[in-house]
């Protein structure tokens, strides 16, 4: 009796390793397949890698960039935010000095205005974003600005209230002060309470801000200030005019001195709101420089992220495609396989 050799059952897919091959190459086509990305982009590229890794590089600067450019625009709507409570304030206090100035308003009640105003400002330049005091100037983590309402009373509030106890002899609101002067109180507002709205006493009782405004780069090459300074001239004008209505005790005065500080006041007011919108011009113009900045970051952004997508990216199709093929042919390795361990000896005698 002859025997007959029986022709192997095996294809290229059959054997344990090539189906363990397979199957490996079929959870990296599937990978592909869901994040649309190539599974080892330095195989694919090759000598062309540190492309790759530029554009990457590029994209994080072009983030950083980014989101300091979010920052800094936030922080200057903040700013004109502040300043435009502060003068719409400055205008209401004048409104309502001007018939206090007539006789037809009551000095008290100008005078709970003026607190309430000064409140206001207080925490106007005290505003913060991101965590930053926006008229700090590079001084960010400080609030710049001295609360006259503070307990106990801040240095700025006590150097007044001294200021015009050494001239008087008695504190503001005393019913002694009924007898003062408008030459007395003129000459007081001039060469007593304003040098300590000048620096260096500004600096020293009033503010903790810097001259300058922090700045931020908001390109490649260029930078824009993107902070404000409690140390503004028209800021500390303005603050000189709120303390004078509402901390030297307008409602005690003669009506010669209460008209003196009305005058003063206004034409304070009137001038410190003048130089404000000045500075809302200033800090419009940064703005317009921030946000065109940020524009050009997010198109240059948009176009390396098309670049790098199409290092990285894969044919959604052909993967697809390849998917199929590769699972077809894992289903009939698996199948051939099956039947090779069905096999016996004693079916072929």
């Amino acid at each position: 009796m002859k025997s007959a050799l029986v022709p192997p059952l095996t294809t290229p897919w059959s054997t344990p390793a090539a189906t363990t091959t397979a199957r490996r190459e079929l959870e990296k086509a599937n990978l592909q397949l869901a994040t649309g990305k190539h599974a080892d982009v330095g195989l694919v590229m090759g000598g062309r890698s540190d492309l790759l890794v530029d554009a990457h590089a590029q994209e994080v600067l072009l983030d950083g960039l980014l989101q300091d450019a979010v920052i800094s625009e936030n922080r200057l709507q903040v700013i004109q935010q502040s300043l435009q409570t502060i003068t719409d304030d400055g205008h209401a206090l004048v409104e309502a000095l001007l018939p206090l100035r007539t006789g037809q308003a009551q000095p008290a009640v100008v005078a709970g205005q003026a607190k309430a105003a000064l409140t206001a400002f207080t925490a106007a330049l005290n505003a913060t974003a991101a965590g930053s005091f926006i008229f700090g100037g590079q001084n960010l983590s400080e609030a710049p600005f001295a609360d006259w309402f503070a307990d106990p009373p801040s240095a700025a509030r006590t150097a007044v209230e001294n200021a015009f106890i050494a001239r008087f002899g008695f504190p503001p609101g005393d019913p002694a002060a009924a007898g003062i002067t408008a030459a007395d109180m003129q000459d007081f507002l001039d060469n007593d309470l304003a040098p300590l709205f000048d620096p260096p006493n500004w600096n020293t009782l009033w503010s903790k801000a810097t001259d300058e405004p922090m700045k931020t780069l908001i390109s490649l090459n260029d930078v824009a200030p993107v902070t404000a300074s409690a140390n503004d001239p028209a800021i500390r004008k303005l603050a000189m005019a709120y303390v004078m209505v509402a901390g030297l005790g307008i409602e005690t005065l003669g009506r010669a001195a209460r008209d003196v500080v009305t005058d003063r006041a206004i034409e304070t007011i009137n001038g410190a709101i003048a130089g404000i919108n000045d500075l809302r011009g200033i800090i419009g113009v940064q703005e317009k420089r921030v946000s065109d900045a940020k524009d050009r970051l997010e198109l240059q952004k948009g176009w390396l992220e098309k670049q790098i997508a199409g290092m990285e990216q894969v044919d959604m199709h052909e993967m697809a495609m390849r998917v199929t093929d590769l699972s077809n042919k894992l289903e009939a390795s698996y199948a051939i396989t099956g039947r090779l361990q069905n096999l016996t000896l004693l079916k072929y005698l």
